[in-house]
């Protein structure tokens, strides 16, 4: 490949991590998908060999900037409860709320396979080790605090209730 070409797939890995957000990768087909972020089907499956390729590469993609991002989060951190703090922050905050959605649907989809398998592994396996070495425990705690969290997430997504799920995550706190 190129390098004109490996710019150009970088550009269209950012794009289609923004419709993907968006719109989720479960039902969508390539014609639709490349029309939305300006490309054509024929030069999806050259950058991508396929569909499934595709979405593959979409969830690498996924996966890199959300660890970019932990490791961001969790950069000033002095103590695990300023750890804690940020992340939850960072996950719980309207503006992340497409992005989100996106990682759930992706990580439900992977317990399934196909395109998807793998995502769900490689996101816990991903977050453990920087999990680990900000809150400075062991990993069966970084383990806990991810699933609280990822829990945490999903119940306000599911029902809106930042109240309530702030006072669990304040709750979680305590008993950290």
């Amino acid at each position: 490949m190129t390098e004109r070409d490996t710019g150009r797939r970088a550009e269209l890995l950012a794009k289609l991590l923004d419709y993907s957000a968006a719109h989720g990768l479960s039902e969508v087909s390539l014609r639709p998908l490349a029309a939305a972020v300006g490309s054509s089907p024929r030069m999806l499956l050259y950058f991508f060999g396929s569909k499934e390729g595709l979405v593959r590469e979409v969830h690498r993609h996924a996966r890199d900037v959300q660890l970019q991002l932990l490791a961001d989060a969790l950069a000033d951190c002095q103590d695990r409860t300023d750890a804690l703090r940020a992340l939850w922050r960072w996950l719980s905050s309207t503006a992340h709320r497409d992005v989100i959605r996106f990682f759930f649907e992706s990580y439900a989809r992977s317990l399934q396979g196909g395109a998807w398998e793998g995502f769900g592994e490689a996101s816990v396996r991903e977050w453990l080790p920087p999990l680990q070495q900000a809150l400075g425990g062991s990993e069966a705690e970084a383990t806990l605090a991810l699933a609280a969290l990822r829990g945490l997430v999903l119940d306000l997504l599911a029902t809106g209730d930042t109240e309530r799920v702030d006072a669990a995550f304040e709750a979680l706190l305590a008993g950290m």
